[in-house]
């Protein structure tokens, strides 16, 4: 995720944390004044225990991914919580089930534990940070919260992804994927409407429900449509290609005099490397005019044949974050697949339909 940096990694998989999401430690770290700065401090505390009870919420998630043999890219922490990027969900329902009710469990079990510590005899120093009562009833509060709003049936919500697993129990993937939208989305107008007279917080939260409903079934409507598709119907295939000797000055003009944005770099028939659009600008910020291609091309670019389904080159994109496949047929180039393409064919086949 851009704007974002590693901080470390849990059993393997990245963690990075979101810019924004410091601006809100500083903004919290800052807010009891020169006077309080103590309160500060503890408010600082209490939101990073509250992030790393979001991160082991998202380990248990991602651990159960894993364990079914999917792969997790990443967990980002932003400011409005956890975000643990799976690559494919399974197609088996009842796990996807499993895999979704982690979390909220791991939230539960947190606030069973945190209750105990907080009523227990434990605590003696009710002024200091760590040995306060409220402290850890505070803590108590967040994960139960956590855990029961994560139950909420509406997407993103984990609950959202228990009910269109169990749609999709008797029907196919994508009309359960529907069916859990709109009940989600029903659910985010209803809190949208009572956050505007009692919670601004809760409407807020309403919308970013109903926007994140509406981008799963986007999401899922573009799987089903590529999913047994060939590259060969969505790629480029009339393409103007460069030679290692050519120079930036030579990509400028192309990119200047063409629909095209991605240049293959072909020496002896053969695919040695790949100019992106992307790039470009930043070649021109750090090199000459006079930059031959050779010398700053992508080398370790991304082929697929042009059989193989668009969810595979679609699925590589992702994986490799190039936004543009080279289409090859025994080494021979026959195009260029992009997600750029994959989307105008998402889009025309929509209306055809």
């Amino acid at each position: 995720m851009k704007w974002s940096f590693k901080i470390g990694s849990i059993f393997g998989i990245p963690i990075r944390v979101h810019f924004t999401f410091i601006l809100l430690l500083i903004f919290i770290g800052i807010s009891g004044g020169r006077e309080d700065f103590l309160r500060g401090i503890q408010g600082v505390i209490f939101v990073i225990a509250i992030f790393g009870c979001v991160i082991i919420h998202e380990i248990a998630h991602s651990s159960l991914a894993r364990y079914f043999g999917i792969n997790v890219k990443e967990m980002v922490l932003l400011p409005i919580g956890g975000v643990s990027q799976i690559e494919e969900l399974p197609k088996d329902p009842k796990k996807e089930i499993i895999i979704s009710i982690a979390g909220p469990f791991v939230s539960f079990f947190f606030a069973f534990i945190f209750y105990i510590v907080a009523k227990g005899p434990f605590l003696i120093k009710e002024n200091a940070i760590l040995y306060s009562r409220s402290f850890w009833m505070r803590l108590f509060w967040i994960n139960l919260i956590l855990g029961i709003f994560n139950l909420i049936p509406a997407f993103p919500m984990d609950g959202g992804r228990v009910l269109r697993s169990l749609f999709a129990l008797r029907l196919n993937y994508l009309k359960a994927t529907k069916i859990a939208v709109g009940v989600g989305q029903f659910i985010a107008i209803l809190l949208f409407f009572f956050g505007i007279f009692y919670n601004l917080w809760l409407a807020l939260i309403a919308m970013f429900i109903y926007i994140g409903a509406e981008t799963e079934e986007k999401t899922t409507e573009l799987k089903a449509t590529i999913s047994h598709v060939p590259v060969k119907k969505a790629m480029i295939e009339n393409i103007d290609t460069l030679k290692p000797s050519d120079t930036l000055k030579e990509v400028i003009h192309k990119s200047y005099h063409s629909l095209q944005k991605d240049f293959p770099v072909v020496e002896r028939g053969k695919v040695v490397g790949l100019i992106l659009h992307d790039k470009i600008l930043s070649l021109l910020h750090n090199y000459s005019e006079d930059t031959k291609v050779e010398e700053v091309m992508l080398k370790n670019f991304i082929s697929v044949n042009e059989k193989d389904l668009l969810d595979s080159a679609f699925k590589k994109m992702n994986e490799s974050e190039i936004s543009t496949l080279v289409v090859l047929d025994k080494e021979k180039l026959k195009g260029l697949i992009s997600f750029e393409q994959i989307g105008k064919y998402h889009m025309l086949s929509s209306i055809s339909r």
